[in-house]
């Protein structure tokens, strides 16, 4: 199983940046997976892109996207599918929070950018890419995986109204995931989430300590007393991209240390 991704294409969203995209297309390239990285920051997929060679022997396809925009994401589909003759595994990872507040105080350009790349992003890149999936019976039993990710924020038990329309924007990916489970799964591929809780990551500026006030502000232990870290949604990733995922669908793997089941018990 070592390298079960070899001959097969991971496309990650959101990869330009020091996060979850960036150590997820480098945990499916330690695979032997070719990799497409997608972000509109294009120095910052640069970066990615020499990371990942730096370490394996991959096919490595930049696509600077707006996943907001499905003329720019119809383009990335296209490039993608002419370097590459397969994407197996799709990662929607690209992902915003920009001005968000409470939902009734939030100022509508930032509802509208937030649901935009949250929502509307996912939803754009997979049905880019979901036709062709469907048509690669080649690869056998499973002919492709999409990831999304989400946030606890977006799980009924752990609705955060200080970013309130992040909040229902996630949520909306978690119901994407359940319908593209029920939609896609007679053609063999399988639709999951993963829902990070409180993480180093590029929204807490990775500075574990804004995260660990973030906790302290919202009165919230965590069972597992640390602040989770890039590389366990890596982890969680490369495990659904496995064969020894190939029966899961459909689910939301809440992925925080404890914090959702902890809230108003610790």
């Amino acid at each position: 199983m070592d390298k079960f991704l070899k001959g097969k294409v991971a496309l990650v969203t959101g990869a330009g940046a020091d996060g979850f995209g960036r150590e997820m297309a480098l945990s499916f390239a330690s695979k032997g997976a070719d990799i497409i990285i997608n972000d509109i920051n294009e120095k910052g997929l640069e970066e990615t892109r020499d990371l990942i060679l730096k370490d394996y022997q991959v096919e490595v396809l930049l696509a600077k996207a707006d996943v907001s925009k499905f003329d720019e994401v119809k383009e990335m589909a296209k490039d993608a599918f002419e370097k590459f003759d397969n994407v197996f595994i799709l990662v929607n990872n690209a992902g915003t929070q920009e001005g968000g507040l409470q939902s009734l105080k939030t100022k509508e350009k930032y509802y509208d950018k937030i649901m935009a790349v949250n929502l509307k992003g996912v939803w754009n890149v997979s049905r880019a890419f979901f036709r062709k999936m469907k048509s690669q019976r080649e690869i056998k039993p499973i002919r492709g995986k999409i990831i999304n990710i989400a946030s606890c924020a977006g799980v009924i038990n752990s609705i955060n109204p200080m970013i309130g329309v992040y909040s229902v924007s996630k949520a909306g990916v978690i119901a994407f995931t359940k319908l593209w489970a029920l939609e896609l799964g007679p053609s063999d591929i399988t639709v999951n989430a993963i829902s990070p809780g409180v993480f180093i990551s590029p929204m807490y500026n990775n500075d574990p300590k804004q995260a660990r006030q973030f906790l302290e502000s919202r009165n919230v232990k965590l069972p597992i007393d640390r602040i989770g870290e890039k590389k366990d949604v890596a982890n969680v990733a490369l495990f659904l991209a496995s064969p020894a995922a190939d029966y899961i669908t459909g689910q939301n793997i809440i992925l925080d240390g404890g914090m959702t089941v902890s809230i108003n018990k610790l």
